[in-house]
C-alpha cells in the first residue's frame, strides 16, 4: 500500500503562485457612492425591524437575562438609524433626504382645516382658567360654618329618591 497523501490536482506545485485565485467572493456589481449609502440604510433598517420583531414577540415568554439583550438590541438598532445621517457627506445627506424624507411632516389635518402649519405661541407664564370648572362650581363656601348633619334617609327624603 502507498501511504503517501495523493495532491489535489487543481493545486499549483509552484510555492511563489497564490494558491487562493480562485476564491474570490462574488460580491455584485460595483456600488456608487449614493448607492452605498441606500444600501447600508437598507440594511441598518432590515437590522432594526428584525431586532424589534424578536423583541415585541418574545416579550412576555423571555427571561429577564435574554430580555434586557433584546432591548439592548432594539434600542442599539434604533439608535443607529435615527442617527444614520449625521455622518453623511452633505450631498449625499442632501439626496438621501429628497429620496427617502425619513421625518416628513403630515400637513394633512392642517390642510383641509385651512390653519396655518406653524404652530402659534402659547404664554406658559401666568394664571390661567381651569377650564375643567364648571359656572355651577363658582359658589363660595369657605364662610359656611354649618355642619352637615343628617343619615341616608334624610338624603333620600330630600332628594325624592
Amino acid at each position: 500500500m502507498n501511504n503517501k497523501r495523493r495532491r489535489n490536482p487543481t493545486k499549483s506545485s509552484n510555492p511563489s503562485r497564490p494558491q487562493h485565485r480562485n476564491n474570490r467572493r462574488r460580491r455584485g456589481p460595483k456600488l456608487s457612492g449614493f448607492e452605498k449609502v441606500e444600501k447600508s440604510y437598507y440594511n441598518l433598517l432590515d437590522k432594526h425591524l428584525e431586532a424589534r420583531k424578536k423583541y415585541f414577540d418574545l416579550y412576555h415568554r423571555a427571561d429577564p437575562n435574554q430580555l434586557r439583550k433584546l432591548e439592548k438590541s432594539f434600542s442599539n438598532t434604533l439608535y443607529e438609524l435615527r442617527n444614520y445621517l449625521d455622518g453623511l457627506d452633505p450631498k449625499l445627506k442632501e439626496k438621501f433626504e429628497k429620496k427617502f424624507n425619513p421625518n416628513q411632516e403630515d400637513h394633512t389635518y392642517t390642510m383641509n382645516h385651512g390653519l396655518s402649519p406653524e404652530a402659534e405661541h402659547v404664554d406658559h407664564s401666568g394664571n390661567f382658567e381651569d377650564p375643567h370648572f364648571l359656572p355651577s362650581q363658582e359658589e363660595d363656601f369657605s364662610q359656611d360654618a354649618e355642619e352637615s348633619v343628617g343619615t341616608l334617609e334624610d338624603y333620600k327624603a330630600y332628594k325624592g329618591l
